[in-house]
Formats: C-alpha cells, structure tokens, sequence
C-alpha cells in the first residue's frame, strides 16, 4: 500500500526577494521545506520561479506580494501560507527599510496658510492682529512603520496562528511541534547609528521585543529570537558601500547569517539576541543592573506591575488574549 509523503515543515521569510532574505529561502528550500516568499518587490516572482530545488518532488517556493506595513496584507500572507497543511513552522520577520525622514536636515518652518494671509490667534482678545503662524511638516516615519511595528503585527499574526494549530494538534492527537520566530534586528540595535537613526530606533526596539516576548511565549512552545547582523551585502546599502566596506575588510558573509538562524530552528531558544560579525556568533545579553531596586522592578516585580497594568486594561475593555481576524 502506497503512503503519501509527508507534509514538508512551512516558512515564512519577508524581505525574501533579496538580500537575506533570499538567502535564506534558498537554505531552507534545501533543507525541503515550503517557503513562502514576500516582498513588495513584484520582480520576487521571477525570483521564486529561478530557485533550484533539492529533488524534483521538493515543493516549489510560493512568492506573495506584500507590503508588510499594511496588517491586512500581512494577515492575507499567513492565511496563505497556513492554508497549505494547516501550519506555520517557521517565520522570518525580515524586511526592512533604512530612514525615510532625515532627522538632521535643515527645519523646514513655513507659514500656516490662511484666508487673508493673517492669523488672529492670540490678537482677537486685544483687537490686534498677529502674523500668521509657523508650521512645520509631520515627520515621515514610514521606517518605524515597516521596521518596527510591521513586526509587531507579524508578531501577533504569527502568535494566533501557532496557537491556532497548537489547538488542532491536540485535539487530533498528535504531538506538540515547537514553532519558531526569528527577527532581522541588526548591530545598531546595540549601538548608535547617527547615519539612519529611525533605523537605529526601530532595531533597538526589536531587540526589546524580543527579550520582553521571548520567555513568555516559549511557555506554549513558540519560540521568538533575534539576529542582529553586521554589515552583510543587502538591497539597502546605497552604490559604493559595499566595495568601501569589503576593501576594509568589514564585510560578514551570509554563511554566518544562515549560522544564527540555524540556532534557532528548533525552538530550543527564547528571548535570545545573538550579534553576527564577520565569521562569529555574539550571545548578547541585556545591560546589567546599577542597583539592587532596578534589578527588583524588572525581574521580582512582575505581579506587581501584571495585576496594575491588568485591571487597567480589563478597564478599557481588554480581555488579555489575543484576537486576529478570520476566526482565530
């Protein structure tokens, strides 16, 4: 009697069409699994198409549009990928974008436009009748956005989905699967970067996320980490970087890249932030405490801090569960 294959392990890789990202699907392709490939490059699909396979009966990648700022878009991506076999393994929170705002320019100050070219703001009470008013443009924050809170939502996605199967594994019976999350943060989430600041904000706050999510969430046997890549050869860096930084002899190759993400596919690890320079793999840890009342409110305050933070949000009508379109 003849049995079907198994189902192979499913990825999700944003960013996936270059760089990184590409890379990374071209590793876990050959490592048989079915990798769902988003960018919001169109030219990915022709990408995907080109890929080798390991065997002629692998599944082919499948390349899905997707602007990752948009959460209806990236809810579409996972309900994609998981209507494949019904799980999400793996999901590489990838793309990302360098500043969309340049924080150093000179302030672009112009005059509030009016009816007659005049504000009476503060001149009605007197009679008297003031200058317009200055304005100044909002920032662009268009790299936080993708950075940073595009992986938030695919956090949250990724989240509900697991719990999702999780659920539909036990009640067919079958065992508990670890699935794993792996951040694209960078070194400047370590240090400053005057270059790209937002950029520099938003990896800072990934590498937050992750070590405030990580042990929590490993608890249902989802396991959230992040890399934190040095200078690697991606689609971000503007012409003449790399060959300036390559003659210096400071590029890291994406073979330590694929290292740190190997680390991580078995969801052994939690919370874990690890530096990838040149040939190494960096553990880092969080900065230690100053004194004995910074180390209490941040490790043995965690029932005060949950039963405040809780009725508050019980009071705005928060329930402390997740909830995702789509039935979830």
């Amino acid at each position: 009697m003849s049995t079907s294959p198994p189902s192979p392990p499913v990825a999700i890789i944003t960013g996936a069409a270059s760089g990184i990202g590409l890379a990374l699907t071209t590793h876990l392709l050959a490592k048989n699994y079915k990798v769902f490939m988003a960018d919001i490059n169109p030219a990915g699909a022709s990408t995907a198409a080109s890929l080798p396979l390991p065997h002629p009966s692998a599944a082919a990648p499948t390349f899905i549009p997707t602007d990752i700022a948009s959460f209806p878009a990236q809810l579409a991506l996972f309900q994609r990928a998981h209507a494949y076999n019904g799980s999400i393994d793996f999901f590489a929170a990838n793309a990302g974008i360098d500043d969309s705002e340049d924080v150093f320019a000179a302030a672009e100050v112009e005059v509030a436009p009016t009816t007659n070219g005049h504000s009476t703001l503060n001149g009605e009470a007197n009679g008297a009748t003031a200058a317009a008013p200055l304005t100044v443009r909002p920032p662009n924050l268009k790299t936080l956005d993708v950075d940073l809170g595009a992986v938030v939502s695919g956090l949250k996605l990724f989240v509900a989905f697991a719990r999702h199967s999780a659920r539909a594994d036990a009640a067919q019976g079958r065992h508990p699967r670890k699935r794993s999350m792996v951040v694209t943060a960078s070194m400047v989430g370590l240090y400053p970067f005057e270059t790209n600041p937002l950029y520099c904000a938003a990896k800072h706050g990934l590498i937050g996320l992750t070590r405030s999510v990580g042990p929590r969430f490993a608890k249902e046997g989802i396991a959230v980490n992040a890399i934190l890549p040095a200078f690697v050869p991606t689609g971000l860096a503007p012409p003449g970087l790399v060959q300036a930084i390559e003659e210096k002899g400071h590029l890291t190759p994406m073979s330590t890249v694929l290292r740190a993400y190997e680390t991580f596919m078995d969801g052994e690890r939690a919370g874990e932030t690890v530096e990838v320079s040149l040939g190494e793999l960096y553990w880092r840890q969080p900065v230690g405490y100053p004194n004995e009342s910074q180390r209490w409110l941040n490790e043995d305050a965690a029932g005060v801090w949950g039963g405040a933070y809780g009725k508050a949000r019980a009071g705005k009508g928060g329930s402390g569960k997740g909830v995702v379109e789509g039935g979830l």
